[in-house]
């Protein structure tokens, strides 16, 4: 009831906030002007770029403006200042027509504008997919830093939309990641998330272009789950990224690009409850600043609050986000923002559930949690992030961007393991840890194009620099010695230990990174883009661990060259073929057995493919064939004599493992009722060389992973109602170990999740969403014999208010 209450009070206070903001900007909309970033292009893809820029609708034939050039805006306008440029000397007219579009008609005073078989194109797709009611996007630049579409890019890309991550109520980047093409979550705890991709782990997550490392061991328990409230859309660039990322897996690139000020004033209230006594709330708003419209703002506010299907767990979660943008010069824009987050996860299972010896599943309840009441992971995350971006007059763009985080966590949780000479006692074995990681990342590139030999090409220069400072303190309790009968959980009520000592080990490491990157697109022909680029990278890791006894290690790796080349040749008015090379390094902290740190690993991606825009290029798919490949991965040795020179165990590199698969997508409108976002992807990870070769490398991943989503809009009467629904369906997953007997396995599965959405009125909408309907009963992860198997959610439900202002 104190919840119910909390998120009754908070919804009351900040409708009254949203209210007032909405009164303040109110007096500046009919003046409201909006930062434009338009390059010199045809007039049509201009006055595409300008509806997108704006939200405003502009209507237009294709005859009128074929053959018309338009000159670059990139600065502050009103939308009619805006059409004035850009129609120039034409002689077209612009109308504005009392629903508040924008009409462009020919330039013959008498001339009536004839639609016929001719084609009127509207408000286009851009980057920001917020208010698109789009499932694709316009432009995206993680790949290489280029402003380009994703037939464009040579590599697979999939968006998720800001429309598609509403519609299927996904709260953080886990659902994300469950429903985005190619993507498989691997939980070595219920807050430890990480992704895989092509048989490879995820390093980094970048933040509008930044890079945040996730690759020690520990760092998604200090680093908070972001959360989708602030952010307009996740990109993923699948296969080796190595040119904008630097060290890292041939996996994917994940890039979460943040809401930004709007030129009008907007404001979001959504409040929500759900199974397990989920409350959650939620309020955005957004701003001019002032009457002129040069100082923006925008802040989100999110409160939740929920129980779990698991028997202890409770999660409570905050987050306040706020930016400013502000024109300092006609040319010039400065941004600053500031991110909080608070994470209090009591009960928290970080052990998940044993098998048995032989890896077959125990007959427990989902609800099942072997976790003593205490277990908590408390977060704190800090973020203040900036950036200044300059046009010259040439369409060239500076931009300089800096993000530093502090991540703190307090963790005290248990894990299970089997005694020995016994089928079904385990003891639990609790551990206290305090993290304390710090990330700074700063990015700076000039793009732009030019001309050669009569064509126009496009280059980007820059550098970038990444340091993480990760430190634990942590210990365990020798005295404790709580053992119980997994077939006898009614008496399950571990004590909570009293002897834990975290500063009993103690462990440092600390990352940096450099890079300089450059890229270019070459015109070859009209219809042939070839993209050559290539980084030099730095890296050095120095690791201070002190477990028995210090040791210190440190790895410098200087003047690491990235190449990458892509190719895209335009087939016809819809399809594109492509072919891309991309590499991708990672330094290795981990020992062999004669103490020597090993090798980096090296990675790369051979891809081909096809790729097509349709209906008015709403519509977009792809198909791709890949190859991955890395050499030099760490791998465990088991060697008495060795550990004496390794205490936290040997290592050998590994001989080369390949990936070899084939994505299919399809994302956008098949109608202007219908949205569809679909995947398919299959992958094969194999060692080809060495004694393991023919070997399995990734069978805890599925080899086939199906993900459809999607909304429809109802005809007639029923046209306020939109439904939709979502599929995932997956392969079977093994998890062995090398020298162990037991063999977990997980078959395959599908998940069949139900939305509908009705709006009572123009701002306001009900939604419901009901997830896993068929309440299907698997293992989302599977671990060891001892640990780390994870059910997946049971049919869950969220019933959501929205406004809309």
């Amino acid at each position: 009831m104190g919840n119910n209450r909390l998120s009754q009070r908070m919804t009351q206070g900040l409708g009254l906030l949203a209210s007032s903001l909405l009164l303040a900007g109110a007096a500046n909309a009919q003046l409201a002007t909006y930062r434009l970033d338009i390059p010199a292009q045809a007039l049509d893809k201009s006055l595409i770029a300008l509806a997108q820029q704006t939200g405003s609708r502009v209507l237009f034939a294709t005859d009128i403006a074929e053959g018309r050039q338009a000159p670059a805006l990139h600065n502050r306008l009103t939308v009619e200042q805006a059409l004035e440029q850009l129609t120039g000397r034409s002689g077209l007219q612009v109308q504005k027509d009392a629903d508040g579009s924008y009409l462009i008609a020919p330039p013959s005073e008498d001339a009536a504008l004839k639609l016929g078989a001719t084609t009127i194109k509207g408000h286009g797709l851009g980057e920001t997919t917020e208010n698109s009611g789009s499932y694709t996007t316009g432009t995206t630049n993680t790949s290489t830093k280029l402003p380009l579409t994703l037939r464009e890019t040579p590599q697979s890309v999939t968006v998720v939309t800001r429309q598609r991550m509403d519609d299927q109520a996904m709260k953080n980047l886990d659902d994300v990641m469950q429903n985005a093409t190619g993507i498989t979550i691997v939980k070595n705890g219920a807050e430890r998330s990480l992704y895989q991709a092509r048989g490879q782990l995820v390093d980094t997550l970048q933040i509008d272009g930044i890079p945040t490392n996730v690759s020690n061991a520990y760092s998604m328990d200090a680093i908070s789950k972001p959360t989708t409230d602030i952010y307009d859309r996740v990109e993923i660039v699948r296969g080796a990224t190595g040119l904008m990322e630097g060290a890292g897996n041939p996996s994917a690139a994940i890039n979460l690009v943040r809401k930004r000020p709007t030129a009008a004033p907007q404001a979001l209230i959504e409040t929500s409850a759900g199974s397990w006594d989920d409350y959650k709330t939620m309020v955005d708003l957004s701003s001019p600043l002032n009457q002129e419209g040069t100082i923006r703002g925008r802040t989100v506010l999110t409160y939740n609050n929920a129980n779990s299907y698991l028997d202890t767990a409770q999660k409570e979660n905050q987050v306040f986000y706020s930016i400013v943008e502000a024109d300092l010069a006609e040319n010039t824009m400065a941004t600053l923002g500031f991110t909080y987050q608070k994470d209090r996860n009591s009960g928290y299972d970080w052990s998940g559930l044993p098998t048995q010896a032989d890896g077959s599943f125990y007959p427990l309840s989902r609800s099942t949690s072997l976790t003593g009441k205490w277990n908590h992971l408390d977060k704190r995350n800090t973020t203040v992030f900036a950036d200044i971006q300059h046009y010259f007059d040439n369409d060239w763009k500076l931009v300089l961007s800096a993000n530093q985080t502090w991540a703190k966590s307090d963790f005290l949780g248990n894990f299970t393991q089997r005694v020995s000479g016994t089928d079904n006692s385990f003891r639990l074995q609790p551990r206290l840890f305090r993290y304390d990681d710090t990330q700074t990342g700063v990015d700076t590139y000039l793009s732009g194009p030019f001309q050669f030999l009569g064509k126009q090409h496009d280059f980007v220069v820059g550098s970038n620099v990444r340091v993480d400072d990760f430190d634990y303190h942590g210990g365990n309790d020798t005295s404790y010695n709580y053992i119980f009968d997994i077939n006898n959980l009614n008496a399950f009520d571990p004590p909570k230990p009293t002897a834990l000592n975290v500063n009993k080990w103690k462990y440092n490491q600390t990352q940096k990174q450099a890079g300089v990157y450059a890229a270019s697109r070459f015109s070859l022909t009209d219809s042939t883009r070839l993209i050559l680029g290539s980084r030099v990278s730095w890296f050095k890791s120095q690791s201070l661990t002190n477990v028995t006894r210090p040791i210190r290690s440190e790895y410098t790796k200087k003047g690491e060259i990235t190449p990458y080349a892509g190719l895209v040749q335009e087939l016809n008015e819809n399809f594109s073929a492509y072919a891309s090379y991309t590499e991708i390094f990672k330094p290795q902290s981990n020992l062999d057995a004669s103490g020597k740190t090993l090798k980096p690993m090296t990675g790369s991606n051979y891809e081909m493919g096809l790729k097509g825009e349709f209906l008015d290029k709403r519509l977009t798919t792809a198909i791709a064939l890949f190859q991955s490949d890395q050499t030099g991965r760490a791998e465990a040795v088991s060697d008495s004599e060795a550990e004496i020179i390794c205490p936290n165990g040997c290592y050998r590199a590994s001989e080369k493992v390949r990936n070899r698969g084939i994505d299919l997508e399809i994302n956008g409108a098949l109608t202007s009722d219908w949205n569809v976002s679909g995947g398919y992807t299959y992958t094969q990870s194999k060692y080809v060389s060495g004694d393991q070769k023919g070997d399995d490398f990734s069978a805890s991943s599925p080899r086939h992973l199906f993900k459809i989503a999607t909304d429809y809009r109802l005809p007639g009467v029923l046209n306020k109602t939109r439904v939709g629904a979502s599929i995932f369906a997956q392969s079977k997953m093994t998890q062995t170990e090398v020298g162990e007997t037991y063999k977990i396995q997980q078959g395959g599965y599908a998940l069949t999740n139900l939305h509908a959405i009705y709006e009572i009125n123009k701002n306001l909408e009900v939604q419901y969403n009901l997830d896993n309907i068929f309440d299907k009963k698997y293992i989302q992860t599977t671990g060891n014999t001892n640990y780390w198997n994870f059910y997946g959610e049971p049919r869950n439900f969220s019933l959501a208010l929205r406004a809309k202002f």
